[in-house]
């Protein structure tokens, strides 16, 4: 069966939760209304506090990261602002909501957390980056260990999740394409990285990073693992009134093709959702026996570096 998914392309204010919240929450609202059966949508990066490495001073960042770091675990739910909105959305529209990242607090370790909720609003999933930048460590964040993919229930088809310098490490999306993954999903807002170059827009000063890269990139990954790759960018508004600060269109690639261009949503597209089906992988069907042999070769014999570290799922 095909899995429908609604991508939303929109803005995030720096620092504004109930902003945020609000402007989400009706855009969702219109998404659904117009896209009959979505089983699964897609919110942008750093859903309700925006991106904060790279956007604030390097003095200032490890405090906010502290300030805005959520505990994301089915009993201290009320600690998680996201975890609540995203809650309350998959469980009034009755659907799957991919979110993040956000920054997570686990034991004395934060990190950078997307996670998945199902229709019943309850915690189905969290994938911690791996591919930090080397701003992100240094400003106290903690690499994850573990992929993700998870299947939308009643869907044979399942889904990987990335997050933005993971495009530039293939054995992620690899990883991903191993354990089964049919489609590929990431979020990115224009960050600071070693290897795709950021710059302002002419006349306005917008940040944003240089497209070209970031296609040919989504490209190559769709094609070398076979499997369609959504990469979800959007807008960044200033706090205080300073309008866009940067920018990130958001595209598809598909493995026979590559980037659909007349589907990569620019800002005159901000608000509107990116439609895409994708159906279970002929060669999932390949990867089914690897899966299974990499899975007892990397069975676990102990995690005692993970001790201090509060774990949920």
């Amino acid at each position: 069966m095909q899995l429908k998914i609604a991508a939303v392309h929109t803005r995030i204010r720096l620092g504004a939760r109930r902003t945020n919240v609000k402007r989400l929450s009706d855009v969702v609202s219109k998404v659904i209304d117009k896209v009959d059966s979505v089983d699964l949508l897609v919110l942008p990066a750093y859903p309700l506090t925006g991106p904060i490495v790279g956007y604030y001073s390097d003095q200032k960042v490890p405090l906010l990261l502290k300030g805005y770091a959520e505990r994301l675990s089915e009993s201290e739910v009320q600690q998680s602002p996201t975890l609540m909105m995203v809650s309350r959305v998959a469980e009034e529209y009755g659907v799957h909501v991919l979110a993040g990242p956000i920054v997570e607090r686990a034991g004395p370790r934060l990190y950078l957390t997307t996670i998945v909720v199902g229709p019943d609003g309850r915690l189905a999933g969290k994938y911690r980056k791996i591919s930090l930048t080397q701003k992100e460590l240094e400003s106290g964040l903690t690499p994850g260990k573990e992929v993700l993919v998870f299947e939308v229930r009643g869907k044979d088809v399942r889904v990987g999740v990335f997050t933005d310098e993971d495009i530039n490490y293939p054995e992620v999306v690899r990883a991903l394409a191993y354990m089964g993954a049919d489609v590929a999903i990431g979020t990115m807002l224009p960050f600071q990285t070693t290897f795709i170059k950021m710059r302002s827009e002419p006349g306005t000063g917008v940040l944003t990073l240089d497209v070209d890269h970031v296609v040919e990139l989504l490209d190559v990954r769709s094609r070398e693992n076979g499997m369609v790759s959504i990469l979800v960018g959007g807008a960044v508004e200033g706090s205080n009134g300073l309008g866009l600060v940067a920018f990130m269109p958001t595209m598809i690639a598909e493995p026979e093709t590559g980037v659909v261009k007349d589907k990569i949503m620019t800002y005159d597209d901000i608000d509107m959702p990116v439609i895409v089906e994708v159906e279970r992988s002929p060669s999932r069907r390949l990867s089914e026996p690897l899966v299974r042999a990499l899975r007892s070769l990397c069975r676990s014999s102990g995690r005692a570096e993970d001790q201090g570290e509060e774990e949920e799922l």
